[in-house]
């Protein structure tokens, strides 16, 4: 074989290797990243209404999470519903705590909400290479955070949620425990299940919601809380909240009473 085709054949052979190194890598890092994702959302479900602060910020810290304030209410002469109002105004949190986990840089803000030069730089590559070719050598996009918020020195609520890059489009999955229901009209009820749109820089999608009070069943409990992680590292992609959260929309269409604005998926 002349030695210029034994050099070009040569130069394949480790880039192909390179390649296979690198594909490898990245399997091996998603596939660690969902362990923790999974690993941090089941530590916050051990998370209690009335919890003391002091009992969270072990947790907070081995996630490097941050503190911020959110937005305060309008005032109240421009509500036009002082009921709800006054409802929302006696549940307002002191400030929360937000953590998360996001391999390719979804979610990864500072406490201003900001990114900083390296996870843009992960974004801009991200965004830049198709879906489909993503997901194949590992790189499908998702993110999971967890948010505590704090009143009087005690836990309020606290939720998990996660995002992910379905096969059409962008699917999300939250649940949320909270010492009371977010809106008045709610108030009576212990496990709601709603829907709401998600605008992501790459596309839209859906997502559920599952909101819950410490006098929901374990049955409902364990609804909102159950997710099919298998979606983070999917080569297909999944498709809708049937695929999604398959515990909830079971539950849901045999408790239609849960619903709050929304539709029921026809599941295959």
């Amino acid at each position: 074989m002349p030695c210029g085709r034994t050099v070009v054949l040569r130069l394949i052979i480790v880039t192909f290797l390179i390649l296979a190194a690198i594909w490898g890598s990245l399997c091996a890092y998603a596939a660690h990243e969902v362990h923790r994702a999974t690993s941090m959302l089941a530590e916050a479900s051990r998370v209690g209404v009335g919890d003391t602060e002091a009992s969270v910020l072990p947790l907070i810290k081995r996630y490097d999470g941050y503190k911020w304030t959110p937005d305060p209410l309008p005032p109240r002469e421009q509500s036009t519903d002082l009921r709800e109002y006054d409802y929302r105004r006696n549940h307002v949190s002191d400030y929360q705590y937000d953590f998360e986990i996001s391999p390719f840089g979804l979610l990864t803000t500072d406490g201003h909400g900001k990114r900083d030069r390296v996870t843009r730089a992960v974004r801009t590559v991200t965004n830049a290479i198709p879906k489909r070719l993503r997901a194949i050598i590992g790189l499908r996009d998702w993110g999971a955070t967890v948010d505590l918020a704090i009143r009087g020195g005690r836990v309020q609520s606290v939720s998990g949620e996660v995002l992910v890059e379905g096969r059409s489009e962008w699917l999300g999955h939250e649940w949320r425990l909270v010492e009371a229901m977010p809106h008045s009209e709610l108030q009576p009820k212990a496990f709601v299940i709603g829907s709401a749109i998600l605008e992501m820089e790459n596309g839209g999608g859906m997502l559920i919601q599952n909101i819950f009070t410490p006098d929901a069943s374990v049955e409902e409990v364990r609804a909102s809380r159950k997710f099919n992680a298998a979606c983070l590292s999917s080569v297909r992609g999944c498709e809708g909240f049937c695929d999604l959260a398959p515990r909830a929309v079971e539950y849901l269409k045999q408790h239609p009473d849960a619903g709050w604005g929304i539709i029921p998926p026809k599941c295959p």
